[in-house]
């Protein structure tokens, strides 16, 4: 293996709409893990002050340039008696007194939206209540109401809106409806739906929903089940957003919404962060995951769905944790989701699809020493690149990704994306390698890269990587701290 100063990762922009989410470090912000104290924690301090446990426009220093910053749940209500806000819209003064100008609305937020460009950010985006505010919406139709409001948005530049609970959150009619005013009237918003699947086909954006971090994989993979068994039509980009599984976004051709940041450990008084629980994945510290997404994006966007492109695995596989001292409130900020309805549960449980993969078959991969098989997900993007990701179960009180054989068909392919962890890694294309060399880059670094033609077995049309290699290139770049699963890339060069 040796290191080299090329760069293989394009500098250029990241055209999927990636962001990162304030909710989870709203909650972070109020140790408590009460809805209500977070909703009250969106606040112009929380983004901007550089004193912990804010100053969140300070997150992603090396990828924010590429991210939106979508301020979560009752950024436009006031810090009490806001029953009526919600959908307002509205730039509150309770909790922006810099930017908010109740007299024009559209110039508060731009202004809001360029504090954060000037940070670095992408952009501000926007969590919007699915109905209209009864404080603001005398005197006018609904397509007046709403018009406003993304003109507004649109000459401030906030170009995400994220629209999420509310009277008419699941009425598909409505979420059809305003995607396609968006476009008649603000071609340049996306708009992200969520929890009435059948709008997919109408979507800009569809979000796979909340999930706890524990057996975060599994729910995710069988949400994906569900959502990617549509196809875009008339237009509509019907990309499909499955939260804060970095890697799993990155290697099916989905986009983000990340909610970990880089507060690690517990909360502020001492007790256990339930969103992102250290005794499981740990998430806080695999920041670089996200990086590693990112500029996975760069080269391989995310694209629409196509139900007839798209391949799942009939394989079922069943993971459960045990609650420790019996306290699920401790490491679970939603029990109940993962099937725990006893009053004192000790164990929660979800079962999700082995496999599934786009534009392409799915891998063959063959169970370790213990009979354990990772989560696998691969894809074919439109423009040729190939992805493939290994995926951590969880057993007990242990989250591990085992490591097996894997081998995935890869057609033409040049460049691939690889994350997880593997034995080997068996990539077969269409035509024969010859002796063209191998590169490898740790997807978080544009510093170096190596060549690992000599790491490699190469016969015929097959090109097999250790997974000891996946590993030390792609971490190679690591800083101190983090604990990510790997991320590389591959690129078959000249002869």
């Amino acid at each position: 293996m040796q290191k080299t100063n090329k760069n293989y990762i394009p500098d250029a922009k990241n055209t999927t709409p990636d962001y990162y989410c304030t909710w989870q470090t709203q909650l972070y912000a109020t140790c408590d893990g009460k809805p209500e104290a977070q909703r009250a924690n969106i606040t112009e301090q929380a983004l901007f002050s550089g004193t912990k446990p804010f100053g969140w426009t300070n997150f992603y220093p090396d990828i924010r340039k590429d991210l939106y910053l979508v301020m979560d749940d009752s950024w436009d209500v006031p810090l009490s008696d806001y029953k009526d806000y919600h959908g307002s819209f509205v730039l509150n003064r309770d909790k922006f007194p810099t930017y908010a100008d109740e007299k024009n609305n559209a110039k508060a937020l731009k202004e809001l939206n360029r504090a954060a460009q000037k940070k670095g950010w992408k952009g501000i985006g926007v969590w919007v209540c699915a109905q209209s505010s009864p404080l603001f919406d005398k005197g006018k139709t609904a397509e007046e109401y709403w018009t406003e409001r993304l003109k507004q948005s649109s000459e401030a530049g906030i170009l995400y809106w994220k629209v999420d609970w509310g009277k008419s959150c699941r009425v598909p009619e409505f979420r059809k409806w305003l995607t396609a005013l968006a476009h008649k009237v603000a071609p340049d918003v996306t708009i992200e739906s969520a929890l009435v699947p059948k709008v997919i086909p109408f979507c800009d954006v569809f979000r796979t929903y909340d999930v706890p971090a524990i057996l975060s994989v599994p729910l995710t993979m069988n949400k994906l089940k569900q959502t990617l068994a549509y196809t875009a039509q008339n237009g509509f980009k019907s990309l499909i957003n499955c939260e804060d599984e970095a890697y799993i976004a990155a290697a099916l051709g989905c986009s983000m919404g990340i909610m970990r940041h880089p507060f690690a450990g517990a909360f502020p008084n001492g007790k256990p962060d339930m969103a992102f629980p250290s005794c499981h994945r740990n998430l806080k510290t695999k920041m670089q995951e996200v990086t590693r997404a990112v500029n996975w994006h760069k080269i391989a966007p995310a694209f629409g769905t196509d139900k007839e492109n798209t391949f799942f695995s009939e394989t079922t596989l069943h993971d459960f944790w045990h609650i420790e001292n019996m306290n699920a409130e401790l490491e679970s900020w939603w029990p109940k989701a993962l099937g725990m309805e006893d009053e004192n549960p000790s164990k929660i449980q979800a079962d999700g699809v082995a496999a599934i993969s786009r534009n392409m078959p799915l891998p063959n991969v063959t169970p370790d020493e213990n009979g354990f098989v990772p989560y696998l997900v691969c894809a074919k993007n439109p423009n040729g690149a190939v992805s493939i990701a290994a995926l951590g179960r969880t057993q007990g009180r242990r989250y591990f990704i085992p490591h097996c054989n894997v081998e995935i068909a890869c057609g033409n392919a040049k460049t691939l994306g690889i994350f997880g962890e593997y034995k080997t890694l068996t990539l077969v294309f269409d035509g024969e390698i010859g002796t063209k060399k191998i590169y490898a880059q740790d997807l978080s670094s544009t510093d170096f890269s190596f060549d690992i033609t000599e790491d490699v077995t190469v016969y015929e049309n097959c090109l097999t990587i250790l997974g000891k290699t996946i590993e030390t290139v792609g971490n190679s770049a690591r800083r101190a701290g983090d604990t990510s699963e790997a991320g590389l890339l591959l690129v078959i060069g000249e002869e």
